[in-house]
């Protein structure tokens, strides 16, 4: 029987990634980069133990100082998301859904590899906090996602076992961390960034598809 369900943050509650994309973009613009704005979605829920700007600047290896363009964009990027406006980034279906799940009795927790500043701001300008349980942050991780850590901790601290909980993800690394600790992954489908998204036990396009899925397990 699930008691909780762990929602990841980024493309999950909130479609911030195809902001994050924009943010990016534009700053190849500002700089007049050569390189492709393609290559920019490579940066969102990248691996954050391995170095993507590699395979960003590849190619441009002659025009491109891998170390200066990688500290000038994410002092710029870091400085955008300082604003990123919440209210209007957060899924339609996403307050109905945790709003349900906290009227059925469910505990809810946010797991992200974001700052804790970052998901707590997120939540509460998207007027969905206070249904969360518990807020976490990679942060507060030696190993984060593909590693089991941050999901084992919330399933600690919510004192459930993880085999009562639900993550549910979007990105390739955050499916892996659920499934390594032992969780039922469903994954939010992904419609933009092309990702990797094998490896989870159900699928959805909304989250008007999660209460079946509850009622089954």
């Amino acid at each position: 029987m699930i008691k909780a369900v762990l929602f990841d943050f980024d493309g999950v509650l909130f479609d911030t990634e195809t902001y994050d994309n924009k943010l990016l973009r534009d700053y190849l613009i500002s700089i007049n980069s050569p390189i492709p704005g393609e290559r920019m979605k490579l940066l969102i829920c990248s691996d954050k133990t391995k170095d993507i700007f590699d395979d960003v600047i590849a190619g441009y290896e002659d025009q491109v100082d891998k170390e200066s363009f990688k500290k000038g964009l994410i002092a710029d990027i870091s400085e955008k998301r300082k604003h990123l406006p919440f209210a209007d980034l957060v899924f339609e279906d996403t307050g109905r859904c945790v709003k349900w799940l906290k009227e059925q009795g469910y505990l809810i927790a946010c797991a992200s590899s974001s700052s804790l500043d970052y998901v707590q701001r997120g939540l509460k300008e998207g007027k969905v906090a206070q249904y969360f349980d518990l807020m976490v942050s990679g942060d507060d991780f030696t190993r984060s996602k593909p590693d089991p850590d941050i999901y084992l901790y919330c399933a600690k601290k919510l004192q459930v076992q993880p085999e009562e909980c639900l993550v549910v993800e979007d990105s390739p690394n955050g499916i892996a961390s659920g499934k390594a600790a032992g969780i039922h992954v469903v994954v939010r489908r992904d419609h933009f960034l092309g990702l990797n998204q094998e490896g989870g036990d159900d699928y959805i396009d909304t989250f008007d598809e999660l209460p079946a899925i509850l009622k089954r397990l």
